[in-house]
């Protein structure tokens, strides 16, 4: 067969979290998408609690996944370190497009704690807000100190890496999502989009192919593992396991609370972590009734959840029972040709790869095609003074959004009983066994 449109090889997304490194190339047929190569390593422990190690670490698992990965070149494009990057939200008044960048520069000096003509300064303009009588509109201002940027820079380029571009986390999530948006219609789609990481969750809210509201919780895969370990007493690497091990043992939906009763660990895990999964819940649902009081306009139909959370069928069962919209695991590579990536990183909905998937169509335009051929559900001179919004005060005043009505029985896919063995239990009483098999 002659392949008349000719493919285009992106850069590879560079995804460098708290708990590992993750890589994906992909090439663009048309409109159509198909993974070149993908690789991921884990830090080891000292790595994923010291930022200082953890980049050290970073440099030599690139070069490592580099050799072995079967990337096309050293492009790559990656994402500006969470711990350099300050985010505020300035209301403006409604002046034009043209002028807004130059306003936001020269109210951004009173906002951020550092000198801005020394750092690079970004904005996203979020839409227009109601404040009182007035209409204004709402800007996300991005920074990060130029001696912070240039020494992350540097790092990578001890990888042997050819910097192409650097990205917002939040951005490249949406994007994930935003290039699959084809009918005009679908452009005026609420999606929301939350990624639960290692140590915290962002929660990136958007119109059609416009952010909106963006926002990190620091709840991530971390606490939930120590609360395990602390509950079950065991160390944190077991909890990991532990918790890894019924995720996967649990692929489908329809597991009843009588059912997770019936398995003495996933049981003990559950009452664990529940507390710390619902105060997720109450976070994103400030966030929802902020978004739903500040943005007038279409209500949302779903949440979809990223990261390595999102198949945690105990995770989405407390948030769909504490939200008012349903909740589901997002796929960000439905649509996209994975047959040459490594059967293991198949596996499940691949929510974890949706940071490297957006970052890797960071220099793409255009929409592209879904698999089932329907558009994929997504998922200068001073201006008058701003005002600078405290969004954690915002979130607190607006209360929480109502928890969703008969939600109280379906919460996870059915289990796989674990093994029974000798009789060497945990502080809880929980069989060493069952938590290892």
């Amino acid at each position: 067969m002659i392949r008349l449109t000719r493919s285009q090889v992106q850069p590879i997304g560079l995804d460098i979290g708290h708990d590992g490194v993750k890589m994906l190339q992909v090439e663009t047929v048309g409109q159509t998408l198909a993974v070149v190569a993908a690789a991921r390593q884990p830090f080891a422990a000292p790595a994923r609690e010291n930022p200082e190690l953890r980049l050290a670490s970073a440099v030599d698992l690139i070069r490592q996944m580099f050799r072995q990965g079967g990337f096309s070149g050293r492009r790559v494009v990656t994402a500006v370190p969470r711990e350099i990057l300050h985010v505020k939200n300035l209301r403006m008044p409604l002046i034009p497009q043209h002028e807004l960048a130059a306003a936001v520069r020269f109210e951004a000096r009173n906002i951020f704690p550092f000198d801005t003509d020394k750092a690079h300064i970004q904005i996203l303009p979020a839409g227009e807000v109601r404040q009182g009588i007035d209409v204004r509109q709402e800007v996300i201002v991005l920074a990060a100190r130029h001696e912070d940027v240039n020494a992350f820079v540097e790092q990578i380029h001890r990888c042997g890496c050819v910097l192409e571009s650097m990205d917002v986390e939040a951005c490249a999530l949406y994007r994930s999502q935003e290039r699959f948006i084809r009918r005009r219609e679908d452009e005026q789609d609420v999606n929301i989009l939350v990624d639960v990481g290692y140590r915290r969750c962002k929660i990136v809210i958007g119109r059609g192919r416009d952010i909106s509201f963006m926002k990190s919780i620091d709840i991530g895969s971390q606490h939930l593992h120590e609360a395990v370990s602390r509950k079950l007493g065991i160390t944190m690497d077991e909890a990991r396991a532990l918790r890894r091990r019924l995720i996967e043992a649990a692929p489908g939906p329809g597991l009843s609370l009588d059912a997770v009763r019936r398995d003495s660990v996933r049981q003990a895990v559950f009452d664990a972590t529940r507390s710390t999964m619902e105060q997720l819940s109450r976070e994103i649902a400030l966030c929802l009734r902020y978004y739903s009081v500040t943005f007038r306009g279409q209500r949302p139909a779903k949440l979809r959840l990223f990261g390595g959370e999102a198949a945690d069928p105990l995770l989405l069962g407390v948030l769909n029972a504490g939200l008012s919209i349903p909740v589901e695991a997002g796929r960000p590579l439905f649509s996209v040709d994975t047959s040459r990536m490594d059967a293991a990183d198949r596996m499940g909905y691949m929510s974890e790869w949706a940071s490297a998937f957006g970052l890797s169509l960071k220099l793409t335009s255009g929409s592209f095609a879904p698999r089932d051929g329907k558009p994929r559900d997504p998922a200068a001179p001073m201006a008058p003074t701003a005002e600078v919004v405290d969004m954690n005060k915002m979130l607190e005043s607006a209360g929480a959004a109502p928890a969703a009505a008969g939600t109280s029985n379906e919460i996870a896919p059915p289990p796989q009983a674990p093994p029974q063995s000798a009789p060497q239990t945990t502080s809880n009483g929980i069989k060493r066994e069952e938590i290892h098999a």
